[in-house]
């Protein structure tokens, strides 16, 4: 490293700029970014549904009713022994933007 920093010291002052631009990324703290993928059961999930909801009704009235939660979840029909994964942080923008058309009040049939 030292070696580089005195081959720096004797370049003319706009090379130094273009080395400093150069090496930016690699003398910077990498930066903390936000989970993108978060992957957990249904249990995790039930907390950002208002009301209470059991496992089987967000796994009936959500995730089955609503294709396009495929994009942040596993098969809905897994079948026996295989859980149902939920991508939480896209699950939860999900949810907020849709919360609306959920009608919450819905009960299992009899």
């Amino acid at each position: 490293m030292s070696a580089l920093l005195e081959l720096i010291k004797e370049t003319p002052p706009e090379d130094r700029k273009a080395v400093a631009e150069y090496l930016k990324p690699y003398l910077l703290p990498p930066q903390k970014k936000e989970a993108e993928e978060k992957w957990v059961g249904v249990e995790e999930l039930r907390p950002f549904i208002p009301g209470n909801k059991s496992k089987e009704w967000i796994k009936m009235f959500i995730l089955r009713a609503y294709p396009e939660t495929r994009k942040w979840s596993t098969d809905p029909y897994p079948g026996k022994g295989h859980p149902v994964k939920i991508n939480l942080p896209v699950a939860k923008k999900w949810l907020s933007e849709h919360i609306d058309e959920i009608d919450l009040n819905q009960s299992f049939p009899r």
